[in-house]
């Protein structure tokens, strides 16, 4: 398990209806290592896990992730918001993928602290959170 993401590799895999060799192409990684993640064999990588995560988030939300402004959900202040990739890109739903160790401008001490302020973020639950299907478009001759 990926304790981070509390989800599987398997899960994952299995959310995204892929097989282990199409997962390992879309993470770049090998079959032989999605395989050893399943068992339980190893741990993923922090590399990995941020792999995995970005693709579990655009699985989930596809073209409606630029809806997602985390500098709006979070009220940062400008100073901190011209110092922000995610900001200058206007990327808000890659905040915790692309400003590394940062979060609100503060500099954390590795990628698990950040990831662990992450997952306890109202708006990176947003994004991890199963999009409900929605009933499908019934279309009616006249």
């Amino acid at each position: 398990m990926l304790a981070s993401l509390k989800m599987t590799v398997r899960e994952i895999r299995a959310e995204m209806g892929l097989s282990q060799s199409e997962l390992a192409g879309l993470a770049g990684i090998s079959t032989r290592a999605i395989q050893s993640y399943e068992q339980a064999w190893r741990q993923p990588s922090e590399l990995v896990e941020r792999m995995l995560l970005l693709l579990v988030v655009a699985q989930r939300h596809g073209a409606r992730l630029s809806r997602f402004r985390c500098w709006e959900e979070k009220a940062c202040s400008p100073d901190v918001r011209e110092t922000c990739i995610a900001y200058v890109t206007r990327q808000g739903h890659l905040c915790w993928f692309l400003t590394g160790t940062k979060c609100e401008g503060q500099r954390q001490e590795s990628w698990s602290d950040k990831l662990r302020l992450c997952l306890d973020c109202g708006f990176m639950q947003r994004l991890l959170r199963p999009v409900k299907a929605k009933a499908p478009i019934r279309v009616t001759q006249r």
